[in-house]
């Protein structure tokens, strides 16, 4: 039996059950470092040449050789790309051997902003390096009027060009798009028709939204004692505008894409 598993560790990608949900999380506001091993399936992109004060990319380990991403992500300036599992205590670098754009991508919309990226190698999990769990078909359904958690490495305010030094988590309400429309509607911007699909999660009023979710952050609920994988942060950042809600990718969605490219 023991053989069995590690043959499968090496051969073929693997969708865990992702890690379980910590009991010490709270429902916080302003984002706040987080610990250790606490976030295990995010992944930092690396890019050559990039100053501290680009915005970071990022995506989530979801088998071993795959890492879900914004497809805004794999249109930059640098080269090559290179993948940071783990944390910054205990971290592995992967270079990627091939980038996977969904078909119907639109930079300039951003519609169907999400990829794959496929890593030269498989990576071996451990405590600090684990993938997330891919939501089941229609679950997204679910979520609504629940807390999603965000974390990145994206600027914490706007008028400052320097990234924090630590990962931040936070927590935030999840919106129906009717309700998340009528808050950027009202901010200004016009109704988009034939959008892809997204959720939005934030405060309508009040209380100041993230602003530290950087393109391809995982955006996850606590299911069952488990992370699931609810959306991946689009490059859409209003931190200027802090009633906003953030909007995500919905990656229910995708799950058929997402299955097709990885088997």
């Amino acid at each position: 039996m023991t053989l069995f598993v590690v043959f499968l560790f090496v051969t073929f990608p693997i969708i865990s059950n992702g890690l379980q949900f910590s009991k010490s999380q709270t429902t916080i506001h302003c984002g706040r470092d987080t610990i250790p091993g606490q976030v295990p399936f995010y992944a930092s992109i690396d890019v050559d040449g990039a100053p501290r004060s680009f915005l970071k990319c990022s995506g989530v380990l979801i088998a071993n050789r795959w890492v879900l991403t914004a497809a805004y992500c794999t249109f930059n300036f640098f080269k090559p790309i290179r993948v940071v599992l783990g944390d910054e205590w205990n971290n592995k670098t992967i270079e990627v051997e091939k980038s996977y754009v969904h078909p119907d991508f639109k930079r300039r919309t951003e519609e169907n902003d999400i990829a794959l990226l496929l890593l030269k190698e498989p990576v071996q999990f451990s405590r600090n390096i684990q993938p997330i769990c891919l939501p089941e078909p229609g679950e997204d359904e679910t979520f609504y009027g629940r807390h999603g958690t965000v974390a990145g490495w994206g600027k914490l305010d706007s008028q400052k060009r320097e990234l924090p030094t630590n990962m931040q988590i936070t927590s935030l309400p999840i919106i129906r798009e009717d309700n998340c429309w009528e808050s950027y509607i009202k901010a200004g911007f016009e109704k988009r028709n034939n959008v892809e699909p997204f959720m939005c999660a934030g405060y309508s009023k009040d209380l100041k939204d993230v602003c530290f979710s950087g393109p391809g952050n995982p955006f996850m609920v606590n299911v069952k004692k488990h992370w699931v994988l609810a959306g991946i942060a689009m490059n859409n950042i209003h931190c200027e505008r802090p009633v906003l809600p953030e909007v995500y990718l919905n990656v229910a969605s995708y799950l058929d894409w997402i299955k097709r490219t990885v088997y």
